[in-house]
């Protein structure tokens, strides 16, 4: 509870002694033991008390909850077929037409005159 390591255990002890004395000393350690136990049984007394309490009204949300999920399915953790290659449709292929054949046609030419450094 107060996280206390056995180093700083030992100066509270040498402290102690020196402030309270050796007579004094054993009776407030006694006194702080039984505080301390009594503040802990109130503590799991006040625990089990409250998870009794809200036992039902917690079940009753999970209840709510697994009702809602179910509702909704299943959620698709995987990426879009996109995002995965080896996944994705193949694309369909385009038909082309005469005018689609001048075009490309033009294009490469122009591109391959570029290259030579001819002006078209």
């Amino acid at each position: 509870m107060f996280n206390l390591s056995g180093s700083e255990i030992v100066f509270l002890l040498v402290a102690g002694l020196v402030v309270l004395g050796p007579e004094r000393l054993p009776g407030v350690i006694r006194t702080v033991a039984r505080i301390y136990g009594d503040i802990r049984r109130a503590a799991k007394g006040l625990e089990k008390e409250l998870t009794e309490t809200f036992k039902e009204p917690i079940a009753e949300f999970k209840a709510v909850q697994k009702d809602l999920s179910v509702g909704f399915g299943e959620v698709d953790t995987e990426p879009s077929p996109p995002m995965r290659p080896e996944k994705a449709q193949p694309m369909p292929q385009r038909v082309t037409t005469e005018s689609d054949e001048a075009t490309d046609n033009a294009t490469h030419d122009q591109a391959s005159s570029d290259e030579v450094g001819e002006t078209p």
